[in-house]
């Protein structure tokens, strides 16, 4: 059985460094059949924002940047 990895939209916020809203995604793996082993039902494997590109090249970006990424918005 192999396992199921999608995007969960965590909803939007406030920026200060993009200065607009920004929308923030996860993504996650959820185990077929058997939990884990850690009791969690699913494990994050990335997070995104919609902003990330943008402040990825910023000196100090925050932990949702997307360093080094190619410029699409998700990956998918």
């Amino acid at each position: 059985m192999m396992a199921t990895i999608k995007w969960v939209n965590l909803g939007t916020t406030y920026c200060d460094f993009a200065s607009k809203e920004v929308e923030l995604m996860e993504q996650r793996i959820y185990p077929t059949g058997l939990q884990d082993g850690s009791g969690n039902a699913y494990r994050v494997l990335m997070r995104k924002c919609s902003a990330g590109y943008q402040c990825g090249h910023m000196e100090n970006p925050c932990a949702w940047a997307e360093v080094g990424h190619d410029g699409r918005r998700y990956v998918l």
